[in-house]
């Protein structure tokens, strides 16, 4: 008869337990890695203003992009076309959203705009502060997933809106985001329009203890049109002095 030790029991036990419970992350330790990886709470806390100076580069001709975004969902575009010199700017404030075309300021429906508040105007990203924001985030096929992949979440916002986050293995920093995006009923037929959107995140750079994505890939697909761009940021700077009338929207008074 053979006789185990309680020892020797419990060694065993985590020889066999230990490799699972290592790959097991919840989705808690995936945002907070996450977050230590961007540069950590206190740091990304202590950024109050960002401009976003960028160059968005499509198949036929580049734009030069301002953005400007204020805590705590304040945002503004300012994109000027190659070979002009006036800014189309483009804003979300706590009151509204809207787009600005040639010569017209088109205001989004009040669900639109929610939905580009949240996500948007979020000035640190989805994940982080995710259940103070209201949003619900589930890890996706964690059994399927190979090692290296990167870890998906499903992000629900409080306004309902759906995001797939997906973080690196290694460094927990975002390398991809899809979505649907609503872009409004149909002039003619009245239906709901979307683009499904994909984002690709790369060339994480540090700037003032936090690092950001400098290039930027997105592809539209769906309502009606399919577009890429490839997006170069030159230039980040941190709390520079904004005054909150800049994010009043085009046309108001």
């Amino acid at each position: 008869m053979r006789i185990r030790s309680a020892g020797t029991a419990a060694l065993l036990a985590l020889v066999v337990i230990s490799p699972m419970a290592a790959s097991a992350q919840t989705v808690d330790e995936l945002i907070t890695r996450h977050t230590d990886a961007r540069g950590g709470h206190e740091k990304l806390k202590a950024i109050q203003t960002l401009k976003i100076t960028r160059t968005v580069a499509t198949p036929f001709t580049s734009v030069k992009m301002t953005i400007f975004k204020k805590r705590p969902d304040l945002i503004r575009w300012e994109q000027t076309p190659q070979g002009q010199t006036v800014a189309v700017p483009r804003a979300i404030n706590a009151t509204g959203a809207c787009d600005t075309n040639p010569g017209t300021v088109v205001a989004r429906p009040e669900a639109l705009a929610n939905e580009a508040r949240e996500i948007d105007g979020d000035f640190d990203g989805l994940l982080v502060d995710w259940k103070a924001k209201g949003h619900v985030v589930t890890l996706e096929g964690s059994e399927a997933r190979k090692e290296g992949e990167p870890h998906k979440l499903k992000v629900t916002t409080r306004g309902g809106a759906v995001r797939y986050v997906y973080l690196d293995a290694k460094t927990y920093l975002e390398t991809r985001q899809t979505g649907r995006v609503s872009l409004g009923p149909d002039p003619k037929t009245k239906e709901m329009r979307f683009n499904e959107m994909a984002f690709t995140y790369s060339d994480w750079r540090d700037v003032n203890g936090v690092k950001f994505p400098f290039a930027v890939d997105e592809d539209r697909t769906g309502g009606g049109i399919t577009q890429s761009f490839a997006i170069y940021t030159e230039k980040i700077e941190v709390n520079v002095p904004m005054d909150d009338a800049i994010f009043a929207l085009p046309g108001s008074k």
